[in-house]
């Protein structure tokens, strides 16, 4: 996690509690943070580096949120299609 703070200080400057970190650690796969934290960067660069500290936050969380339900559902969906063609294959 650490090293996660350490990206989000860099690019977006003072980090949130380290209870944050904690909760998004046990909700979201640690690649899923660090993408989301670097899109968190690009949002706030597109918008001239004026989000403040709290929009910052939810915009991670949001982001981070939407990208584990996406993978989520694709998980599933790539395991129904092997599922399927396995079906085939017997």
């Amino acid at each position: 996690m650490h090293e996660l703070i350490n990206l989000w200080t860099k690019m977006l400057g003072t980090p949130p509690a380290d209870e944050q970190f904690t909760l998004w650690g046990e909700m979201h796969a640690v690649e899923v943070i660090r993408q989301r934290i670097l899109r968190t960067a690009a949002k706030n660069m597109s918008l001239g580096k004026t989000m403040d500290h709290g929009y910052k936050v939810r915009f991670a969380s949001k982001v981070m949120l939407a990208q584990s339900e996406r993978n989520a559902s694709n998980a599933k969906n790539r395991g129904l299609r092997h599922e399927q063609m396995m079906g085939r294959v017997l």
